[in-house]
C-alpha cells in the first residue's frame, strides 16, 4: 500500500482515456467555435518543473491515515455483520404508523406550503444558468472558464447531493424543466406521453452517454461542448413539453434526474397522505392528481423516484391530507418492493455502482498503464474505441452480472426455482446506496479538492468581464485544495462507511422479510453482506491512490 501512496507527482487535467493533451477523439474535422477546444500545454509537467496555473500536485492521504480508516472500517464491518446476524434472527416488527409531517413546523412548514418557494429555488438557477450558456458560448475556451468550472465544479455535485437530502427537489429548481413549462403556457398539443417511453430504459441509455460523451468530448475543459449540453437538454424538454402533456421530458426521458431519481429512495422525505379513505371516498375531484405535473396521485405514490417534492400536490388538496413526511434515511429502499417491470430500475442500479467506480479508476494516476495494458491485451489502440468497451463491460455490463448472480445466491432454496432475473430485480435496491455511497465521495474530490480552482476562476472571469481587477484573485490562487488530503479523505470515507451501513441496515431489512425461516436467513444474507463489505474496501483503497483534478 505504500508504494501506491508514494506515486505522487505533478499531474494534468482529466481528458478522454488514451487522448493526447491536444487532442479529443471524434471531433476531428469540425470547424468553427468546436475547432478551439481547449488544449493543455504539458511542457512544464517534467520532474522539478514549477507549477503552473494548469497544475496541481496530486496530494494523498497519509498511509498512516489510510491504515487508520481501513481498520475502522473492517472494525465496523465485523460489527455489522455480528448485529446482523442478530437481526435476521429476530422476527420482523410490527409497523409503527407515526410520522413527522414537515408541512407542520413553524417557519419551514409555511415556506414550504407557499407558492413562492419554487420560485425561489428556480429563478436564481435559471440565472446560473444563462449566465454558463453565455459564457461557455463567447468566454475564453479553457479550464478556467466559468461555464465549466461551475458546472463540473458545483453544479454536478450539488445536483448528486440534493438527491440524497431532500429527493428530487432539485427539479423543481431545474432550468431545462422550467423552459419547457414555459413553452408549454404558450402552445402544446397535450398528447398523453406513449407507452414506449414509460421504462427506465430510455433514461438509463441517455445517462449512459451523457456519461460517456463528458470523457469522450472532454466536457469538464471544453466550454463550448458543455453550453451546449446544456441547451440540449432545455430543447428536448421544450420539444416534449410542446408535443406532450405536463412534464415528460422530466418524468419519462432525463438522462439526469432519472437515473438519479433512485438516489431519492434514500431521502428523509417524501410524499404521503395522512388518510387515503379521505382521498378515495370524499374527494371526487382527485385535486393532486390535477395539480401533480409528474403524472402521480398522492395515495397512491410508493417512492420518491418520481416526485420531485414541488408540493404542489400539498398546495391544491382541499381537505389538508397531504404531507411531507420525515422518515430514516433509505426507508423507501427496505420497505418497496419491485414489480416484474423492475428489471430496469435493477439494471439502473447496477450500473450506478459500475459507472460511479469506473469514473472514480479513470481519474487515478496509474489509469494510463492500465489502459494500455488492456489496449494490449484486446489489439485495440487506445482511444475511443477502447474506452467505449471498457466503459460498457465495466461500467454496465461486468457489474450487473455480478448484481445478478449475488442477488441469486441469497435467494433461499425455494426462492431459486425462480429465475435470476426475479432475484435480480427483488435484491438490488440493497445495493443502491453502495453506488450512492462512492458517487458522494467522488464528488467531495471535485467540490472540495477543485473547489479553489472554481472560485479562482470565477473570480478572473468577472474581472475580465468587468473591468475591475480587483476581483482578480492573486496570482496562484487555486492551485491548493480546500482541504487538506487528510481531512478530504476522511470525509470521503465517512461517505463511504455511511454507504455501508446504510447498505446492511437496508440488506438486513429485505432479506429478513424475503427469506421464508429466520434462521436460514444469515447463510442467504452473507453473499449480499460480504459483497458489501468487499466493495467499500476496494474504494478505501482507490480514493487513497493519487487522482489527477479537472481543473
Amino acid at each position: 500500500m505504500d508504494q501506491l501512496l508514494q506515486n505522487s507527482e505533478p499531474v494534468q487535467h482529466v481528458d478522454a482515456p488514451g487522448t493526447p493533451p491536444h487532442e479529443h477523439p471524434g471531433m476531428e474535422g469540425m470547424s468553427g467555435d468546436m475547432g478551439s477546444m481547449p488544449g493543455h500545454d504539458m511542457s512544464a509537467m517534467g520532474g522539478g518543473a514549477a507549477t503552473t496555473p494548469h497544475e496541481h500536485m496530486a496530494m494523498t492521504a497519509d498511509p498512516s491515515v489510510v491504515r487508520l480508516v481501513l481498520g475502522l472500517a473492517l472494525g465496523l464491518a465485523l460489527g455489522l455483520l455480528l448485529w446482523a446476524r442478530l437481526a435476521l434472527r429476530t422476527p420482523v416488527a410490527a409497523e409503527t404508523t407515526a410520522h413527522t409531517n414537515v408541512l407542520d413546523w413553524p417557519v419551514i412548514g409555511g415556506l414550504l406550503r407557499s407558492r413562492a418557494f419554487n420560485y425561489l429555488l428556480t429563478v436564481p438557477t435559471l440565472i446560473i444558468f444563462l449566465f454558463i450558456v453565455l459564457a461557455g458560448l463567447l468566454g475564453q475556451q479553457d479550464t478556467t472558464n466559468p461555464a465549466t468550472l461551475l458546472t463540473w465544479i458545483l453544479w454536478w455535485p450539488a445536483v448528486i447531493f440534493s438527491f440524497m437530502i431532500l429527493g428530487r427537489i432539485w427539479c423543481v429548481a431545474c432550468p431545462f424543466g422550467y423552459v419547457g413549462d414555459l413553452a408549454q403556457r404558450v402552445f402544446s398539443f397535450g398528447l398523453k406521453p406513449p407507452q414506449i417511453l414509460k421504462n427506465m430504459w430510455w433514461r438509463l441509455g441517455l445517462f449512459l452517454t451523457l456519461t460517456w460523451l463528458t470523457t469522450i468530448w472532454n466536457l469538464y475543459g471544453w466550454p463550448w461542448g458543455t453550453a451546449w449540453l446544456a441547451l440540449t437538454l432545455t430543447m428536448g424538454a421544450v420539444t416534449l413539453g410542446v408535443i406532450f402533456q405536463k412534464r415528460t421530458f422530466c418524468r419519462y426521458v432525463c438522462p439526469v434526474g432519472g437515473v438519479f431519481g433512485l438516489y431519492a429512495m434514500a431521502s428523509p422525505v417524501r410524499i404521503a397522505v395522512k388518510d387515503k379513505n379521505i382521498c378515495q371516498r370524499n374527494c371526487e375531484d382527485k385535486d393532486c392528481a390535477q395539480a401533480c405535473r409528474w403524472f402521480e396521485f398522492a395515495p397512491t405514490l410508493e417512492r420518491s423516484t418520481d416526485c420531485n417534492l414541488c408540493l404542489d400536490c400539498a398546495r391544491a388538496c382541499p381537505h389538508d391530507n397531504v404531507i411531507l413526511k420525515g422518515q430514516f434515511l433509505g426507508s423507501e429502499l427496505a420497505e418497496f418492493q419491485p414489480h416484474r417491470k423492475s428489471l430496469d430500475e435493477a439494471t439502473a442500479v447496477a450500473a450506478v455502482l459500475g459507472v460511479s467506480l469506473f469514473q472514480t479508476v479513470v481519474m487515478l494516476n496509474a489509469w494510463p498503464q492500465w489502459e494500455s495494458t488492456v489496449s494490449g491485451w484486446l489489439h485495440i489502440p487506445s482511444g475511443p474505441i477502447l474506452y467505449t468497451v471498457t466503459f460498457l463491460t465495466l461500467g454496465l455490463v461486468v457489474p450487473a452480472a455480478l448484481v445478478a448472480a449475488i442477488a441469486y445466491l441469497s435467494c433461499s432454496r425455494e426462492e431459486r426455482r425462480g429465475d435470476i432475473f426475479r432475484a435480480f430485480r427483488a435484491y438490488a435496491y440493497i445495493f443502491l446506496p453502495l453506488g450512492l455511497a462512492l458517487h458522494a465521495a467522488h464528488n467531495f474530490h471535485h467540490l472540495f479538492g477543485e473547489g479553489g480552482a472554481m472560485w479562482a476562476g470565477l473570480r478572473r472571469a468577472l474581472a475580465s468581464y468587468t473591468g475591475w481587477a480587483a476581483l482578480a484573485p492573486p496570482e496562484g490562487a487555486g492551485l491548493v485544495s480546500a482541504l487538506g488530503p487528510n481531512t478530504l479523505f476522511l470525509m470521503q470515507c465517512v461517505a463511504l462507511l455511511g454507504g455501508l451501513y446504510l447498505a446492511f441496515w437496508v440488506g438486513v431489512t429485505v432479506l429478513r422479510r424475503m427469506a421464508g425461516q429466520p434462521g436460514k436467513a444469515l447463510a442467504t444474507a452473507m453473499p449480499v453482506l460480504l459483497f458489501a463489505v468487499v466493495y467499500t474496501v476496494m474504494n478505501i483503497f482507490i480514493l487513497a491512490a493519487p487522482m489527477a483534478h479537472r481543473h
